[in-house]
């Protein structure tokens, strides 16, 4: 199968519900959603450590590696706790690469897939099929099932016209260790991955208390909302957690930041990495009920939600979406309008819980990891004319492009937005993931 141009592979009926108003740059979204950022960022915590003792830790690596074909790792002026580490050198020759007919095949799903494209390894739950006789340390083809059709577990060669290759990876596991041992599933990495197709180097996820693999624009969000130290920050939907560590680095883990997160599970996943910060406390909480407004501001009504009217600086609303922006898109697992449709409604009811929230001359951050008119744009120009003490003001350091304008958002305005998609960005110029970020202030 050629590589996707489109995230919906037969269902085109949901590509008319991504930018109903500025249709003539669907097609090129659609396919810049398929493909691969190739360059991979990481977040240094400068609390910790430098970003220069980093840099060297990940050259040393990364020279084990590759040798002389080592990617290039550097730091970006403007976001100064950022590295970037670009594709391998070989990545023009690696576009034409082809599976070897001779070498056994392992297929994973879509969302495993494009995780390869991204430089991971293949964890064990993530093999959907292995042929039969495959040995350990063998180099085998990997190929990404696109249609959802390749049964768990199957020995033959999955022969489907919706599978595309994704790369060559060496076995750490054999048949009988992912698929016959039901009361203990299989855990750690299946396959180590050599190469990719995109060219990204092969690491896994280097994470560390030091260091943090992040997408920019995530980072980016985070300095557009400028926490200062001492300050009192909501994070509406906390989990995973990465942002609101990093407002408390911004803010020298002085003054308090309150994260909350409607899942128990994942503020439990969150939690040991929130830990070692005194200014952060996490809660299981719906923020769609995060205001108390009958409750006064004293040191118990502040404590824990529901929280009282005007009584955080800033709000960062990080709001559950449809997540089309996570590049690459091989295929989406959204199935259907109406799921896509569902999201507005929740990003409003959380959007007027956090207006509540903020105090006079406070700041809220309103971001999604998307690229759809309704959860970004029309959410803007819906709390605009909703929320007159709004006054949507400049989403800076910038390095995505515009906001899109529509019939209620001028020019003016989409100008303050930064909408991470195809096209020229600011910055150092170089793709990331599908983002989108508004700021606003509430005046007195």
């Amino acid at each position: 199968m050629r590589y996707p141009k489109s995230p919906f592979l037969g269902n085109p009926g949901l590509e008319g519900e991504i930018l109903k108003i500025n249709s003539a740059g669907l097609a090129p979204l659609l396919e810049w959603l398929c493909l691969t950022p190739r360059v991979t960022t990481y977040r240094v915590n400068t609390r910790r450590t430098c970003v220069e003792e980093c840099r060297r830790a990940l050259v040393e690596k990364l020279g084990a590696i590759y040798g002389q074909q080592a990617p290039r790792v550097y730091a970006l002026s403007k976001l100064t706790e950022v590295l970037c580490i670009d594709p391998l050198d070989t990545a023009a020759s690696l576009k034409n690469i082809l599976p070897d007919p001779s070498l056994r095949e392992v297929i994973v799903d879509a969302i495993c897939g494009a995780a390869l494209l991204r430089g991971a390894h293949i964890y064990a739950p993530g093999v959907l099929a292995m042929e039969s006789n495959t040995q350990l340390n063998e180099t085998v083809n990997v190929f990404a099932d696109l249609s959802g059709k390749c049964k768990r577990g199957s020995t033959a060669r999955y022969d489907s016209s919706e599978k595309i290759f994704v790369g060559q990876g060496r076995t750490l596991m054999q048949r009988y260790h992912l698929f016959n041992n039901s009361d203990k599933p299989a855990t750690g990495v299946a396959v180590e991955m050599q190469l990719n197709v995109s060219g990204v180097p092969a690491l896994g996820d280097l994470s560390s208390p030091d260091i943090l693999l992040q997408n920019l624009p995530s980072i980016v969000c985070v300095h557009v909302l400028a926490p200062q130290p001492g300050e009192r920050v909501l994070d509406m939907c906390a989990a995973p957690g990465n942002k609101t560590s990093h407002i408390a680095e911004m803010m020298n883990d002085h003054g308090s930041v309150v994260a909350l997160d409607s899942s128990a599970s994942r503020v439990r996943s969150m939690s040991p990495k929130l830990s070692s910060y005194q200014s952060i406390t996490t809660h299981v909480f719906d923020s769609t009920k995060a205001v108390a407004a009958d409750l006064l501001p004293t040191t118990s009504t502040l404590s824990e939600p529901p929280f009282p009217s005007a009584s955080f600086d800033r709000v960062l609303l990080d709001a559950p979406c449809s997540g089309l922006g996570n590049r690459p898109q091989l295929s989406s697992n959204i199935k259907r309008a109406k799921i896509l449709q569902s999201y507005p409604h929740v990003q409003r009811r959380l959007f007027a819980q956090a207006v509540q929230l903020l105090r006079p001359d406070g700041i809220l951050v309103y971001s999604t990891c998307t690229v759809t008119e309704a959860e970004c744009e029309c959410i803007v120009a819906w709390a605009l004319k909703k929320f007159p003490e709004l006054r949507l003001v400049d989403a800076t350091p910038r390095w995505g492009g515009w906001g899109l304008t529509l019939p209620d958002l001028d020019e003016s305005k989409s100008r303050l937005l930064q909408r991470f998609g195809p096209g020229p960005c600011e910055g150092d110029g170089f793709e990331t993931v599908g983002f989108f970020i508004a700021k606003f202030q509430k005046v007195e």
